[in-house]
């Protein structure tokens, strides 16, 4: 296998890599709250006389996070015993769990929480207690990827790439952003550039945060102040250039600030809009940095991140977030008539009312994924407000108009987010399926062969495509670290470890030596977007697809970006990440052959190379706390 890596990980607790960065911390916190759960069940009659309180060894213990740790009960007598944890009879995922003789397992992820654990006798009540403080669990990192290269693949692939679509080219002398030589504006505006600008830009977030790369910190603030000063107009000059017959989609006030999007039908008529989903996909990446840089002291904000933010505010508050979601244009859900506008009152709506429409358009009230960025930018950007007020990111009125939003989104996210056990018995959440039942993009889904279908036929109920099912984990680490903040309670830990879990035992087709992934994040794997421009017949089965087609008909890709986020908190995650790893490594013939089948992109899926491949770049990235 050439420069195979050992499949002995180096297991080093993740803490212990990072060193004091102010208040900046990562995937390990503490959870908001405890979870309540049922009582211990009634005894019978009071305690008899015989039986002496039961006493429980050891009394007081540290456990880091998914180890286990065995518990005695000694009394006099020979009651039955029952064990709890937090008054919950064998535990819960919150808390951890314990069997019937003692063996308690802790939570995966949850470090710095007591526990309390009970013997309980069944007979009489009489009750033994013991505590246990959850320290940080002993993770592997990740076996054949250095910082050092992730970042120089980042630079090496990443940079030219944000070039090209944002028209700035970093100066590592200068340490400024300049105008790319001889780049133009596209024909149709900057906008639809902007959505892909999140991929670049994400991995490089994680690993400056993870790293406390203060040195890339300040390369991607001075970045998004570039391109705001040099890439966005105002909504009043996108109007006073409107030509006459124009389809008016934008709204706003004259000096609110955005990325243009001319969309010139085949008709002749202009339409001068915004792309929603462009702009939300992109903002993530600026308020987490927001987010990353609201942690730091005062002392330790240098000035390009101090510019940021200062710069910054205003245009991602009152220009982008409150515009988009309290604004006039009916932007969201196909502007069924029956589904109130703006955003917020849409989704409060659909969450307390469980309205769906008729066949056959039922995805008008899917909860799509311009919503969910827009939730998870306004959840960071709530929680930078809430770590340094001092910045001023936030005033009364906003920060109570972004908390309501986000009290409504969670809520629809939460009403249409369900716990599901897996065939190989693993705890998975169902998350938004169903939403896009009726869509285009699934008209073919049901279709599991290989030749291209020529009829439709849906399959209903599916959860999101394995690659737009990447915005799920940076929504769900953003609601779960800001809850403080928002003032919601979900997602919970538990609700992140078992979204990992669906895609590693459901998405996931289980071969460690070939991995591959379903086209459907809940298992299915169904044809999807037969017929969609650009795409040759469409996303095959992920066995009949080939990545080095022109272009590729594989979504290998897209589904290997945004899960990376989660690594943190689910070690069969981390699992499956390595399993990756090795595959970039792995040169044989028949690797070689399957790689260039299905890991094709932008070049072959090579870790031996100087650069690491982009696929690699990209979860490695997103995981880059897990990386030596």
């Amino acid at each position: 296998m050439g420069a195979m890596v050992s499949a002995e990980w180096n297991r080093v607790a993740l803490m212990d890599r990072f060193r004091n960065f102010s208040r900046v911390r990562l995937g390990f916190v503490a959870l908001a709250g405890m979870l309540s759960g049922c009582g211990i069940s009634p005894g019978v009659g009071p305690v008899a006389a015989s039986v002496a309180a039961i006493s429980v060894t050891p009394g007081s213990v540290v456990v880091r996070a998914g180890a286990t740790k065995q518990f005695t009960a000694t009394t006099s007598g020979q009651p039955t015993i029952q064990w709890a944890v937090d008054g919950i009879v064998g535990g819960s995922i919150s808390s951890g769990k314990i069997n019937s003789t003692g063996l308690y397992t802790a939570p995966q992820v949850d470090p710095g929480r007591t526990v309390r654990i009970e013997a309980v006798s069944t007979s009489n009540q009489a009750t033994g207690k013991a505590t246990v403080t959850v320290t940080n669990p002993v993770l592997p990192m990740l076996a054949g990827v250095t910082y050092e290269k992730l970042k120089s693949s980042w630079i090496a692939t990443q940079l030219p790439w944000i070039a090209e679509l944002a028209g700035l080219t970093w100066g590592s002398e200068s340490r400024s952003w300049q105008p790319t030589p001889g780049w133009t504006v596209p024909r149709n505006g900057v906008g639809p550039q902007i959505f892909y600008l999140y991929t670049a830009l994400d991995s490089a977030t994680e690993m400056a945060i993870a790293k406390q790369d203060v040195p890339l910190l300040e390369e991607l603030a001075s970045f998004h102040t570039a391109l705001l000063q040099q890439r966005t107009t105002t909504v009043g000059a996108m109007l006073a250039a409107a030509p006459p017959g124009a389809y008016i989609f934008i709204a706003g006030p004259p000096d609110a600030r955005t990325f243009v999007w001319d969309f010139d039908y085949t008709q002749g008529r202009i339409e001068i809009s915004e792309c929603q989903l462009c702009n939300a996909r992109y903002l993530l990446s600026a308020s987490r940095l927001m987010w990353a840089i609201a942690q730091m002291s005062p002392a330790e904000r240098t000035p390009p991140l101090a510019d940021f933010v200062s710069a910054f505010s205003k245009f991602i508050v009152e220009d982008q977030l409150l515009r988009l979601l309290y604004g006039t244009i009916p932007w969201s859900h196909w502007d069924n008539p029956n589904i109130p506008q703006p955003v917020v009152s849409a989704w409060n709506f659909l969450a307390t009312t469980g309205y769906e429409p008729p066949h056959p358009i039922k995805y008008q009230a899917a909860m799509t994924d311009a919503e969910l960025w827009l939730l998870a930018d306004s959840a960071e950007v709530l929680g930078a407000d809430a770590a340094a007020p001092e910045l001023g990111i936030l005033n009364e009125r906003s920060r109570a108009q972004l908390q309501q939003a986000v009290a409504a989104g969670t809520m629809l996210l939460r009403a249409r987010s369900f716990h599901r056990i897996a065939p190989d018995g693993a705890d998975t959440l169902s998350t938004l399926a169903g939403d896009y039942d009726d869509h285009s993009d699934l008209a073919y889904s049901a279709y599991t062969g290989p030749e291209t279908p020529a009829a439709p036929a849906s399959r209903y109920g599916l959860m999101a495509d394995a690659e737009h099912s990447s915005v799920l984990p940076p929504v769900f680490q953003a609601l779960y670290e800001t809850r403080t903040a928002t003032r919601q309670s979900f997602p919970a830990l538990g609700d992140l470890v078992s979204l990992a879990n669906t895609y590693v035992h459901l998405a996931y087709n289980g071969d460690s030596k070939r991995p591959d992934f379903n086209n459907f994040i809940d298992g299915w794997n169904g044809w999807f977007r037969v017929g969609y421009p650009g795409i040759p017949g469409g996303y095959p089965p992920h066995q009949f697809c080939d990545s080095e087609l022109d272009p590729g008909n594989c979504m290998t890709a897209g589904t290997l970006q945004g899960w990376g986020h989660l690594a943190v908190y689910n070690p069969d995650l981390l699992g499956l990440e390595q399993i990756l790893v090795n595959l970039a490594y792995d040169n044989s013939e028949s690797a070689a052959g399957f790689k260039a089948n299905h890991y094709w992109y932008d070049g072959p899926y090579d870790a031996t190379a100087d650069t690491y491949p982009v696929m690699l770049v990209y979860f490695a990235g997103d995981s880059a706390g897990l990386v030596e």
